[in-house]
């Protein structure tokens, strides 16, 4: 059996769910405060034990059809909203103050069910599936956390599109970008040229389908796109570095010496585990209700900048584990009163 350290004192558990509680209400429109409390117990239950609202709902001793109903009329996009108060308390804390470092990649929540659902994409075949539901992220890395800054849907459209609507919600913000980070996935003539005339510096790594490339290379390269003239291509910074026998390709615009260029990259590999972490305070559904699917993510994301916000600054951290071990016996022990009433 797995050890999660001293189990906390009861009011410790208290505190932290409280917290978690706090911050979930604002995400909900209800006129009804009992409802709403109903609706915030059940949505944090599901989202720690990574559960079905409708069973979440039942071991509660609520109605899940009444729940599942309120829930279909919440607002998405109000939880992004709430980010960015957590983003706000981030910055009066002392962090984001400075240009930032961001890593953008996207997500797949893989889907099982019918294709042409409102928000399915096709992905790359994983876990007997094709089909995916897919969100686009931008990350910035603090005390070795990832912060979830912006957040969107990647549907039928360009992955430029998406960068540009990560990169607004990252102005709104207030909030100064140094340098982005892409993956792979992300490499066209179109978001280089964007970048480039945005003013912003970049470290992409790219595919390689040309001959092949010896190691140190640091040259100028021009795309050769197809069914584009040649003013319409891009001219980038082309660096090749070999590493653990991998060679390594990167389109840039830095200055960077070429170890550094690899050094800062290397900086993005962990947004993967953000996903996995954002993957333990998501809830489960089989519904083919987009917004039903959007407000479970955004609530994950939110969740998990919270467990970031807490642990920031702060002489002890506290894993994942051990915040949802926490919260989870405390909603156990206590079946979830109104703890308010009690202090």
């Amino acid at each position: 059996m797995p050890s999660y350290g001293t189990i906390p004192r009861k009011c410790d558990r208290a505190e932290t769910y409280l917290y978690l509680k706090d911050w979930t209400n604002k995400l909900l429109q209800c006129e009804n405060a009992n409802r709403k409390q109903d609706i915030t117990r059940v949505l944090l239950t599901a989202a720690f034990d990574n559960d079905y609202i409708e069973g979440c709902a039942q071991s509660l001793h609520v109605c899940g059809q009444t729940i599942r109903n309120h829930i279909k009329q919440q607002d998405p996009n109000r939880l992004l909203q709430v980010n960015q108060q957590i983003i706000k308390e981030m910055k009066q804390k002392g962090a984001l103050s400075k240009p930032l470092v961001i890593a953008i990649d996207w997500h797949d929540e893989m889907y099982y069910g019918n294709p042409t659902a409102e928000g399915v994409v096709g992905a790359m075949p994983k876990n007997g599936s094709c089909y995916a539901y897919r969100f686009a992220t931008a990350s910035v890395l603090l005390k070795g956390e990832r912060l979830t800054v912006a957040v969107t849907p990647m549907l039928d459209r360009s992955a430029l599109w998406h960068v540009k609507c990560l990169l607004e919600g990252i102005t709104l913000l207030g909030l100064t970008v140094k340098l982005l980070l892409f993956d792979r996935g992300y490499y066209s003539t179109a978001l280089i040229k964007y970048l480039d005339e945005s003013g912003f510096r970049y470290i992409i790594h790219i595919p390689w389908n040309g001959p092949p490339l010896k190691t140190g290379l640091d040259q100028a390269h021009t795309t050769t796109s197809h069914r584009k003239r040649r003013v319409e291509q891009a001219t980038f910074r082309l660096v090749t570095v070999r590493q653990k026998g991998k060679l390594l390709i990167f389109a840039t615009n830095t200055s960077f010496r070429r170890r550094w260029v690899r050094k800062t990259f290397r900086r993005r590999w962990g947004i993967e585990t953000s996903y996995r972490l954002i993957g333990m305070f998501l809830a489960k559904t089989t519904s083919k209700i987009y917004g039903l699917r959007l407000l479970y993510f955004f609530l994950a994301v939110i969740l998990y900048n919270l467990w970031v916000l807490r642990n920031f600054r702060r002489k002890v951290t506290v894993c994942v584990g051990v915040l949802k071990r926490r919260v989870g016996l405390f909603l156990i022990l206590c079946r979830l009163p109104d703890l308010e009433a009690n202090g």
